[in-house]
């Protein structure tokens, strides 16, 4: 018998034993269920390992969590752009009260006088503030406030323009809040010399972009001046009482010789009398021609061991000594200029940068 003949006996063989018949078809089916049940275990398995994965990536992710919910709203040219646009590099939100000193050479001026800018923020979202120069096309400094909180810092004296950035998923100074609005503030605001400039914005709704604007009022600068004495001096700061003649006076040293200096911001450097010059032992000068007021002027120039006035320290400085000079010192701006100047009111405030 061959091995086609055999087979077709088999099936003869079962076509006429109905029992065997359902037996063997049971058997085929209870195969085909259990290959469908492991299939779809597999399948549940891994649909539950994916959402797992799909949560923790969306809670860590704020872009993505924006994008989704930027699904919810109608869908228009911008917003499909938006929703296949690079990933950017968004950061965390920077603490309250930090700054960020974008442009050094604008805002750590040492030839300036800086006054103080005190910001509050009566809003429901944290604001980033951005001053820069009056057209906004160039940024100077961002400062971080949070919602309901205020924070002051010194800026130098001048006429900024200003933009505010808010909201609740902040990306970075670029891009703003990724679920928020970055408004330009018209006028921005002026910081004056010898005042407190203050800025306010208070929430109008519950949205980011529902808030107002209150800019350019100022507070004096209540300083008690009744006995105190015309300098206070610490560690890292330096207040000097204005005379009524407008001048500022700190006492110091030259070479260890006991000195009274005139704060000048107008001077280049360092001015001293023939007199103080001979008192603090200094000998050799080189001559040079001054420019002054009067005309030029016959001088010579000399660097110093050590120059002291508050607490403050400096090795090695250039003084010029002039013949004939009113007062016996002058504090120059290549001293002046290794500090931060703030005038508030008729107090001078000079502190380490």
């Amino acid at each position: 018998m061959g091995i086609q003949d055999r087979d077709y006996y088999y099936e003869k063989r079962d076509e006429q034993n109905p029992i065997r018949k359902d037996r063997i078809h049971a058997i085929k089916n209870s195969s085909k269920k259990s290959s469908f049940k492991a299939i779809a275990r597999v399948i549940f398995i891994w649909f539950f390992i994916i959402l797992i994965f799909f949560i923790i990536f969306y809670y860590y992710n704020p872009q993505l969590r924006s994008k989704l919910q930027a699904i919810q709203k109608p869908l228009t040219y911008e917003s499909l752009a938006a929703s296949f646009a690079i990933p950017r590099n968004c950061e965390l939100l920077p603490s309250h009260g930090s700054s960020y000193v974008i442009e050094p050479s604008v805002m750590k001026r040492s030839d300036i006088l800086y006054s103080g800018l005190e910001i509050e923020n009566k809003h429901n979202f944290p604001i980033v503030v951005v001053l820069s120069d009056v057209s906004g096309s160039k940024r100077f400094l961002a400062v971080s406030v949070a919602s309901y909180n205020f924070t002051q810092v010194s800026i130098p004296i001048g006429q900024y323009g200003m933009q505010v950035l808010t909201g609740s998923e902040w990306c970075n100074l670029n891009e703003g809040f990724s679920d928020g609005v970055n408004i330009s503030i018209t006028g921005g605001i002026l910081i004056k010399a010898g005042e407190t400039s203050f800025l306010s914005l208070k929430a109008t709704g519950q949205q980011p972009e529902q808030f107002s604007v209150n800019s350019n009022v100022y507070r004096s600068f209540n300083y008690k001046i009744l006995n105190q004495p015309a300098e206070v001096s610490s560690l890292k700061r330096l207040d000097l009482l204005q005379t009524r003649e407008g001048h500022y006076f700190s006492s110091g040293t030259i070479n260890q010789l006991p000195v009274v200096f005139m704060i000048d911001t107008g001077a280049t450097n360092v001015s001293i009398s023939s007199e103080v010059a001979s008192r603090a032992g200094i000998k050799k000068c080189s001559p040079r021609l001054v420019s002054t007021a009067n005309g030029n002027v016959n001088a010579c120039s000399a660097i110093v061991t050590k120059i002291t006035f508050g607490k403050f320290k400096l090795d090695n400085v250039e003084v010029t000594i002039m013949p004939n000079m009113s007062s016996d010192s002058l504090l120059g701006m290549n001293v002046l200029k290794n500090f931060r100047i703030e005038q508030v009111g008729n107090v001078m405030r000079i502190s380490s940068q």
